[in-house]
């Protein structure tokens, strides 16, 4: 009568024992894919840039950065010049229309006399 009644008890332990080496097994193959993954190597010394732009030749972005910052001058120096230009330019034409002028009177002196 006892071994009858042992015997469920028994077969009900070794099902959880079962169950749970079962599930941890599973929990230790998944954390050790995590730590597989993780890579816990120092990161290497990087020099220091000596030039000011040394330091972007490995960085693309920094790159395009720095051309736009160039193009930006370029255009700077440019719009001066054309402005210059336009300046003297405009001058030039006031200077001409004013000889212009001048002409004109010694043209019309010149007839009523």
């Amino acid at each position: 009568m006892f071994g009858d009644q042992f015997v469920p008890v028994l077969m009900f332990l070794l099902g959880i024992a079962l169950l749970t080496s079962i599930l941890l097994r599973r929990t230790y193959r998944q954390l050790g894919r995590r730590r597989k993954a993780y890579d816990s190597r120092p990161i290497d010394a990087q020099p220091r840039p000596k030039t000011e732009w040394d330091g972007a030749k490995h960085d693309s972005m920094a790159v395009i950065e720095k051309q736009k910052v160039q193009l930006e001058q370029m255009s700077r120096d440019v719009n001066g010049q054309l402005d210059t230009k336009i300046m003297i330019l405009r001058d030039l034409i006031a200077q001409s229309e004013q000889q212009i002028a001048r002409l004109e009177e010694l043209v019309g002196e010149t007839q009523n006399a």
